[in-house]
């Protein structure tokens, strides 16, 4: 360690001199709060005491100057000492010379106001870490002035709990460098740099999204910093950073332009509740402020509904596959729009032939402006607020005709009905749509359909088609305007459900869209596009008018380690273009006789990984429900400790193992996985299915065990 015992000593000495300056300026804000806290205390015990209305006028003058210093008053917080920075800087600049700075998850000032860390969304500044290697020579624009000189040094240290506990050395665009860890003795040590975020989870204890502000690559910062307009779409292997990459361009975005993108102005859609709540936590670690919708999207489709005031019905009986598929495809887009287009023509022709039959004084000024309109939600919205007709008594014919249309306007169940009528499901709205299903199809559509009109009722894959039809008649309470929106897993969404949420930004149409076709696992969801949800996304932008559409690849994975990487793309059956940097311990894959055989196997392997790593998390992850309550009362009879059952939305993120179920785990990401019993006719040999074991087996990133006591599906066994 002689080698690094000057950069040891450099550093230790910054984070003296850092942590400090941080307590010295809070306990001066401490007691500067104190003090103003207590002036007003005691003016209001002045006021109590005092018998004169002009001087308890001036008191309470007095309290509010106070309250109003109070107000100006900027106390910094506390929360900062968590992990005061992650990132040093050293310029030698041209002009100013030999500069040094600390990144940090957010700014703090020195008690002259001058800056001891920097935000790392501070562009200009955390341009030079992210996009410049050691070594080399920069050249940006900083407030205003051009700037030039030689990146010096640059090392990524965690500060985590207030001690330096590590510190990465890389020279130049090495991919690793030298770590440097820090016993609990306070001995120093050299370590392999694995890049890895799960070591960092395990040391806090708290398995949530790792915030990777320390981790973020050159292409991944240069994907959070987009501007702040336009659409962004994010594609990469499993464990590639798209979330996090996505739920960190929000917080560059809220802290870039707080006023426009408020909390309650931020949409974020994910797959499953599991991931809802894992985000929900996540955002305010990141500096974003409570407030931000994380939903699923049936459970943001239904909150639109209930502001719109539609109730809905769902039925428990699941409809025919070819009827999701129809439902689900792009053509329930244009049968939408070609319905508006003739209930425009019709209402529109119907209005004003009313109008001229009763002599209406400004019929040629109402006829000229409606007969511009090409979209129905113009001619709604004219009718709705134009000031022709605020103008006007209410008892004029004019606004009787307005009122009548508008409540027509609204019966969104019988405009939801028409659409599935021979009219609209006619063989040319179908081939000018590009669907080529058979008739047959068509015809369960209509059964199905009827049979659900009689019953009152709606099946899940309705839930977009309604939203659209609403949102394309101009009806406000679902097209909320939101500034930013981040769709996670978007391969698993439908070509309905995705133009659902882009309608629902703003026109500036800020959003990020992350997702993998190789990690699709809903077989009822197809793309007519070859590119998938990126190809639809440029399409659907096009047609609305948006040119500013984007679309990156991240390259890398940071989560897996080769060994299970390069397992899970034989089961997915090709390999795509990402590196995974990690080297790990081999894939184990052990054959039993029986069930019991298995949980002894798996109870006996967890004991043993949890007892050498406590801070770790497992995932035991099953095909099916009720595979995993079997699984999970099993291990706990052999006597499996820190075991937790995890469904839907009770996942914790505490160390300890958790069983559960296939399609609960996407998103998601532990230490190591278990996946049990991954037989033949649990994985069928579909591409959804070897989706979905590929999707279970990247959640690991250091360990994978495949347990089972059947014919394991895709060859598993002969695996080496």
């Amino acid at each position: 360690m002689e080698a690094f015992k000057e950069i040891i000593e450099q550093e230790e000495v910054r984070i003296k001199h850092i942590l400090d300056e941080i307590h010295a300026t809070l306990a001066e804000e401490e007691k500067d709060r104190h003090q103003l806290e207590a002036e007003i205390s005691a003016f209001k015990r002045q006021k109590l005491e005092s018998n004169s209305w002009r001087e308890k006028q001036e008191i309470d003058e007095q309290i509010a100057c106070c309250r109003d210093r109070y107000g100006l008053r900027f106390y910094q917080d506390s929360r900062i000492l968590r992990a005061p920075y992650f990132g040093v800087l050293e310029l030698e600049d041209d002009d100013l010379g030999s500069l040094s700075y600390c990144l940090g998850p957010r700014s703090f000032f020195d008690r002259n106001s001058r800056v001891l860390i920097i935000d790392w969304r501070e562009s200009p500044i955390s341009r030079l870490y992210y996009e410049y290697d050691a070594g080399e020579d920069y050249g940006e624009i900083i407030q205003g002035r051009d700037r030039s000189g030689l990146v010096r040094c640059k090392r990524q240290v965690d500060t985590s709990g207030g001690k330096l506990r590590r510190i990465l050395l890389k020279t130049g665009a090495e991919k690793k460098g030298e770590l440097l860890i820090c016993g609990d003795n306070g001995e120093w040590k050299k370590a392999a740099d694995s890049g890895n975020s799960i070591s960092r989870k395990e040391a806090a204890s708290d398995h949530r999204l790792p915030e990777i502000t320390a981790l973020i690559s050159r292409e991944q910062f240069q994907t959070i910093t987009q501007p702040e307009a336009g659409t962004v779409m994010l594609r990469g292997g499993a464990g590639s950073g798209k979330t996090t990459v996505g739920l960190h361009r929000i917080a560059y975005l809220t802290y870039q332009n707080p006023e426009r993108f408020r909390p309650d102005r931020i949409l974020v859609v994910m797959f499953n509740r599991s991931l809802q709540r894992y985000i929900s936590r996540t955002l305010p670690d990141l500096g974003v402020k409570k407030g931000v919708f994380a939903e699923t999207y049936h459970s943001w489709a239904a909150r639109l509904f209930r502001a719109a005031k539609i109730q809905i019905s769902y039925t428990a009986e699941s409809p025919p596959p070819d009827v999701i598929r129809f439902k689900k495809h792009a053509v329930m887009l244009s049968i939408t729009d070609a319905y508006l287009k003739n209930l425009l023509k019709k209402s529109r022709d119907w209005f004003l032939e009313q109008l001229k039959e009763n002599h209406e004084p400004e019929f040629q000024k109402i006829s000229s402006i409606s007969k511009g309109f090409r979209q129905f939600d113009d001619f709604f919205q004219f009718l709705a607020s134009h000031p022709l007709f605020a103008e006007s008594s209410p008892q004029d014919f004019r606004n009787q005709l307005r009122l009548r249309l508008l409540r027509r306007f609204e019966d969104h169940e019988s405009d939801f009905h028409s659409l599935f009528s021979e009219e609209y499901l006619s063989e040319e709205i179908l081939s000018k749509s590009g669907f080529s299903e058979r008739r047959n199809v068509i015809e369960q559509v209509l059964t199905w359909q009827a049979n659900l009109r009689e019953k009152k009722q709606r099946d899940f894959s309705d839930t977009a088609i309604l939203l659209w039809l609403m949102q394309r008649k101009g009806v406000s309470a679902v097209r909320p305007d939101y500034a930013h929106i981040m769709v996670d897993e978007a391969q698993d969404l439908s070509e309905v459900e995705l133009a659902t949420l882009l309608y629902a930004a703003d026109k500036e149409q800020s959003v990020t869209i992350c997702g993998d076709m190789a990690q699709k696992i809903k077989g009822d969801v197809s793309f007519g596009n070859p590119e998938g949800f990126v190809g639809f996304i440029r399409e659907l932008q096009a047609g609305m008018g948006n040119k500013n559409v984007c679309a990156y690849m991240l390259t890398v994975g940071y989560r897996a380690t080769r060994q299970i990487m390069e397992l899970a793309w034989k089961v997915l059956g090709k390999k795509p273009d990402m590196a995974t940097p990690r080297e790990g311990e081999a894939v184990e894959i052990i054959r039993t006789q029986t069930h019991e055989q298995s949980m002894k196997e798996i109870s006996r392997i967890l004991k043993a990984y949890l007892e050498s790593r406590p801070s770790a998390l497992v995932g035991v992850v099953c095909r099916y429900k009720a595979d995993a309550d079997r699984v999970f009362e099993d291990l706990k009879h052999l006597g499996a400790e820190t075991l937790r059952r995890h469904e839907r939305d009770d996942f914790s993120f505490a160390p300890g193992a958790i069983v559960t179920n296939a399609h609960q785990v996407k998103g998601l990401e532990f230490s190591s996985v278990m996946v049990v019993n991954p037989a033949a006719h649990h994985y069928r040999d579909t591409a959804e299915d070897r989706m979905l074991l590929h999707v279970v087996m990247t959640r690991a990133a250091d360990r994978l065990w495949l347990v089972g006591h059947q014919t394991m599906a895709y060859g598993l066994e002969e695996w080496e």
